[in-house]
């Protein structure tokens, strides 16, 4: 029995060229780190415009935070200010209250108030008489 070996078909592709074939290969090799280089590449712009937009945006908020701080620690400054000084205010006005009233209360010691005229004349009767 003799083997001959089988013919190709109309479906059976043609025998590639090995160098052709390796040639092919390293091209789409090529191709495919220089399409990934490109993706990486851009992607990693992206995230740097990103990430600086972000830095950007959070030094506006910092410098934001800084100015309501300072407006709001002079407004907390006056108001201890005013607050401090309504308070004196209120404490020498005690004081003066209170040297006034013992100026009063040593004037009326020291005055001699006369004796009522009911007083001198003692009870009175019905006739108004004295008993």
């Amino acid at each position: 029995m003799n083997i001959e070996a089988s013919h190709s078909s109309t479906y059976t592709p043609p025998k590639a060229d090995p160098m052709r074939l390796a040639s092919a290969t390293i091209q789409a090799v090529d191709r495919i780190g220089e399409a990934t280089y490109e993706e990486i590449e851009k992607t990693a712009d992206e995230i740097m415009r990103g990430a600086t937009e972000v830095a950007e945006k959070l030094r506006e908020l910092a410098e934001a935070i800084r100015e309501h701080s300072k407006i709001a620690n002079e407004h907390v400054s006056g108001f201890c200010n005013k607050a401090t000084s309504v308070f004196e205010g209120v404490r020498d006005l005690q004081l003066k209250l209170a040297d006034n009233e013992r100026e009063v209360e040593t004037e009326v010691e020291d005055e001699i108030l006369p004796v009522p005229v009911f007083l001198k004349n003692g009870p009175v009767g019905l006739n108004n008489t004295k008993v």
